[in-house]
């Protein structure tokens, strides 16, 4: 932020959003930007859900007055002339994007001016996460595409659908404006309960092939697109209208999901749990007497089945979704 705000003046405003950082964190954030002028902060309730960057910038183009919508991560240290050198070049028929200057851990860690630190290499046109866009456009080709949580592939979709619209994607590669500091990645392990599709990733990018192989321009046409976290919304998860309890078969999770879409305007708690006759002998000799079981499914395919479900139907209800591989159990708390 101290590269940031010395340069707003009249020009910009700064809005930070915080999409489900640990709540004492997000005070701290929140105390840290209170005395700073022209920055606002945004914090949403949704610890426990996945991450989903698309949401947090539709939040701020569904109500921007401004001409111009600039996308840029937390980490980036900023040239102090940014805005002065390049709003001239911000065109209502163009989008512009940046290179980044990627600073080493040590670098990182020193307290130096933006001309002072070093960096160890630059991204190409590949990278797209810093990008000035007309606000007009953005909202023409409904934002940002809200299918993609997690990480990767939602700033190239909308880079690929302003070009379907017919606008220019210009890649700004003449000097390094923006220096990412180094930082951790706090991937999931396997004591952590948040909850973590591990092929996500790789469907968005498949999402994105289609979103380029059929011309895609608009997204989200089929739901409400940025909308707000609003607190009471959330408040109503404490207060669950139905509990659920079943196992981790096939007919089981299938007939609870579908069941879920008749639901609306109530709040479930659900546990889903390992089914205590998956691996036991008599299932076993059961199976190879040919006899009918239960389709036991793992855990690991239920979190799977759950979490696609959430982003295909559920991603703007409030919802806590918690898979705690020790125990075996899946809890997910959802207002439909």
């Amino acid at each position: 932020m101290d590269t940031i705000v010395p340069q707003l003046n009249n020009l910009a405003i700064v809005t930070v959003v915080d999409y489900g950082s640990n709540h004492q964190l997000q005070q701290e954030i929140a105390a840290l930007l209170q005395p700073l002028s022209r920055v606002d902060f945004i914090s949403c309730p949704t610890q426990y859900q996945l991450w989903n960057k698309s949401r947090c910038i539709n939040m701020i183009l569904k109500k921007t007055t401004a001409s111009f919508l600039m996308v840029a991560d937390v980490d980036m240290l900023w040239h102090p002339d940014f805005i002065k050198v390049e709003q001239e070049k911000w065109l209502p028929h163009l989008v512009n994007y940046y290179l980044v200057g990627i600073m080493t851990r040590q670098e990182s860690e020193r307290i130096k001016d933006f001309s002072d630190a070093d960096i160890k290499f630059i991204t190409d046109r590949e990278a797209t996460g810093i990008s000035v866009f007309p606000v007009k456009l953005l909202k023409d080709i409904n934002g940002f595409d809200e299918f993609y949580h997690g990480w990767g592939s939602e700033d190239t979709d909308a880079h690929e659908r302003c070009k379907n619209a017919g606008y220019e994607v210009r890649f700004r590669e003449s000097e390094v404006f923006f220096k990412h500091q180094w930082h951790e990645k706090s991937y999931r392990n396997t004591s952590s309960k948040l909850p973590f599709h591990p092929f996500l990733e790789r469907i968005n990018a498949q999402y994105l092939n289609q979103v380029i192989t059929n011309k895609v321009v608009r997204a989200n046409d089929n739901t409400s697109w940025g909308k707000p976290c609003e607190p009471d919304d959330y408040k109503a998860l404490n207060s669950p209208d139905h509990y659920i309890k079943i196992n981790a078969t096939y007919e089981e999770v299938k007939a609870l999901l579908a069941s879920l879409k008749n639901q609306q305007g109530l709040v479930f708690q659900i546990e889903i749990h390992r089914h205590p006759d998956a691996h036991t002998l008599k299932t076993m000799v059961k199976k190879r007497l040919k006899k009918k079981t239960p389709l036991f499914i793992s855990l690991d395919l239920v979190n799977q089945m759950f979490l696609e479900e959430i982003v295909l139907n559920y991603r703007n209800c409030p919802y806590t979704y918690l898979y705690d591989m020790k125990d075996h159990i899946i809890t997910c708390t959802l207002k439909l």
